[in-house]
């Protein structure tokens, strides 16, 4: 499997440009904060997006369910996407995955412009982006 790294600071709009990019790269399977994202649909984990702080966000990132997942699905290429190179390493470790082949890094992808709209989005109106339709949010994240 081809692991390709998305790799961008909190709050620079990887997740909002994740699906385009993935459909770009032919990738089957995306990893974003802590769940496993296929044919536009949850099959695995839980978003480290609901935790709190950033340790819990990185311990939730760790998970077996998503590996199991990953092992029934066999994509030939897979996106985890991480706000550092090494948050991405240490995800491909825990997963037993192979360090990534590539990175793309958001700055390849979206402007200074883009990245500071999107950033604001985040700081100051709260809002976080998942790469899944809303309809497929509603059953994981009551009350978002």
């Amino acid at each position: 499997m081809e692991v390709i790294a998305f790799v961008g600071g909190s709050g620079t709009g990887k997740s909002h440009r994740a699906l385009v990019l993935a459909h770009e790269n032919s990738v089957e399977c995306i990893i974003d904060d802590g769940i496993l994202i296929h044919d536009n649909k949850i099959v695995a984990g839980f978003s480290a997006k609901k935790e709190s702080s950033r340790l819990k966000a990185v311990r939730r990132a760790i998970f077996q369910e998503v590996r199991s997942q990953l092992d029934a699905i066999n994509p030939n290429r897979l996106m985890i996407i991480g706000t550092s190179d090494n948050m991405v390493k240490k995800i491909t470790k825990a997963l037993g995955l192979q360090e990534p082949d590539r990175y793309i890094r958001i700055e390849d992808v979206a402007t200074p412009k883009e990245i500071e709209k999107a950033q604001y989005a985040r700081l100051k109106e709260g809002k976080h982006i998942i790469p899944v339709p809303t309809m497929e949010l509603k059953p994981h994240f009551k009350g978002y």
